[in-house]
């Protein structure tokens, strides 16, 4: 079975997409979201293969959504799904490696098409990629580099590199190729040693770094988002905010007031 992940703000699109495509033909396993964000913690429990994606949606659009998945070491075959044909969507849509650029109305034959097709591209795939096989396999395909080190140090140096680059635009691939080992192998050793993916531990330690800073420095909350990898204010509040409940003002006035009590 391959995880497909179906993300539109619109209900009624969402349940024609369910309902018209023969999913279970197909051997899919299908979730929906209505919004960016919870595609992405679906993402965090249910690997998807293909996802259907709209592009402007509330919150987070569906290019910043793909922006996260690729920056977490997502391969998925990507099908990006809008009602607006604009030039800078297509050149996004180029940069993250999206497999089809579909305007709406859909034509549900094609898209099914496209989904077909995506599909035996990615079983095509499994079938030659020898990291699908064996644990022992990815092991064996890393590079000497990084074979002559345990896991445990491997780890240890994963965790320097990401403290001393948390203000970057830090990926899996930078990050496995720094350590001399595939991204599959990198994924499998980070999670095991871990207990959460890449892109939630270097979440967590931005946003432990942004406590710090909005309670011990005078820097505004623009600087501090930026220092920690988030250029965009109203994105870094956003994110600041799911992670501790309150935005990174609140936050400040409140530390301040504890200090000030």
């Amino acid at each position: 079975m391959l995880n497909v992940l179906l993300v539109d703000d619109e209900a009624p699109i969402l349940n024609n997409l369910k309902s018209v495509i023969p999913w279970n033909d197909m051997q899919m396993q299908v979730y929906t979201a209505r919004s960016g964000q919870e595609a992405l913690d679906i993402c965090s429990l249910h690997t998807p293969d293909i996802v259907l994606c709209d592009i402007r949606m509330p919150v987070m659009d569906g290019l910043t959504l793909i922006g996260e998945l690729r920056k977490g070491g997502s391969a998925a075959e990507i099908i990006l799904l809008t009602g607006y044909q604009e030039f800078e969507y297509a050149r996004q849509a180029i940069k993250y490696n999206v497999r089809e650029y579909i305007c709406k109305p859909i034509h549900y034959k094609e898209l099914e098409n496209t989904i077909r097709s995506a599909r035996e591209d990615i079983l095509r795939k499994r079938r030659s990629d020898p990291f699908q096989v064996t644990v022992a396999r990815i092991e064996e395909d890393s590079s000497d580099s990084g074979a002559r080190k345990t896991p445990q140090q491997l780890m240890s140096e994963a965790i320097l590199y990401i403290g001393e680059r948390l203000g970057s635009d830090l990926g899996i691939e930078e990050l496995a190729g720094h350590l001399g080992i595939s991204c599959s192998y990198f994924c499998l050793l980070f999670k095991n040693h871990l207990g959460v993916t890449f892109v939630e531990y270097l979440t967590g330690k931005r946003i432990e770094t942004a406590k710090y800073l909005l309670t011990h420095s005078d820097k505004s909350i623009t600087q501090i988002g930026s220092s920690i990898g988030y250029q965009e204010r109203r994105y870094f509040t956003k994110v600041f905010q799911r992670h501790t409940g309150l935005t990174p003002s609140e936050f400040r006035d409140q530390t301040k007031g504890r200090t000030a009590g």
